[in-house]
């Protein structure tokens, strides 16, 4: 999992970082919310699997990160407070917080909330995929997340491998740009911006990358989105 830390307590960060009972899980953590705007306001945001965030920060409160986050991705979000009743919890329920941990809590304990969350979110796609699809002369791997040519094997990030099964699952159909934005990002489309056209060009690299030739497959569909020529083996 690749989760955002958030928390203006170094030693905490420390703490859970180190503390973390699967090494490898992968951490980006920050201390404002300035220091977050980098990477919240980038194409790799959509690789997050969940984020963990503190209520109160020295630039903003956990609130506002929150609404801001909620403007970009449905990531799960853990909000980490040291206090808060639960009429107060409730709003940030409905607000749009996945879970609420009160401090000190163990690394263990957020690992399994974490784990439950991010299990949670993916849910089960719309269509059954096959154990293994062939792309051009490659194979996908779902329970892998990546790609598989001969005894080569290129792992997919979180955002590529869910972009790559809504193509997959639409058998070779076009989908509409503002559907893939959806299911891969978790959220519509916005005029002007080329997050998807980033990740499009990502995954035919790694497919030609394997293969010359295979990322020919990922076609664009012009006026509508994009389409994957592939077949089940």
């Amino acid at each position: 999992m690749r989760i955002v830390l958030i928390d203006d307590d170094r030693m905490v960060l420390e703490t859970i970082t180190l503390s973390w009972p699967d090494p490898a899980d992968q951490f980006d953590t920050f201390e404002s919310f300035e220091a977050l705007k980098t990477l919240l306001y980038s194409p790799g945001f959509a690789d997050v699997d969940c984020v963990i965030l503190d209520l109160q920060l020295p630039d903003a409160s956990g609130s506002q990160i929150l609404t801001e986050i909620r403007k970009l991705s449905d990531v799960p979000i853990l909000m980490l407070s040291g206090w808060g009743d639960t009429e107060f919890r409730a709003d940030l329920i409905n607000r749009g917080i996945d879970d609420y941990v009160l401090k000190p809590a163990s690394a263990k304990e957020l690992h399994a909330r974490v784990s439950r969350l991010t299990k949670r979110s993916k849910g089960l796609p719309a269509v059954e995929l096959p154990d293994t699809i062939a792309i051009g002369g490659l194979s996908y791997l779902p329970k892998d997340r990546g790609l598989r040519h001969g005894l080569q094997f290129t792992e997919l990030t979180h955002a590529e491998a869910k972009l790559l099964e809504a193509l997959i699952s639409a058998g070779g159909k076009p989908v509409a740009r503002n559907d893939l934005y959806h299911q891969a990002f978790g959220r519509p489309y916005r005029e002007g911006e080329k997050v998807l056209e980033t990740y499009i060009s990502r995954l035919r690299q790694k497919l030609e990358d394997l293969e010359n030739g295979s990322g020919n497959s990922l076609q664009t569909a012009r006026g509508i989105g994009y389409r994957l020529a592939t077949g089940s083996l």
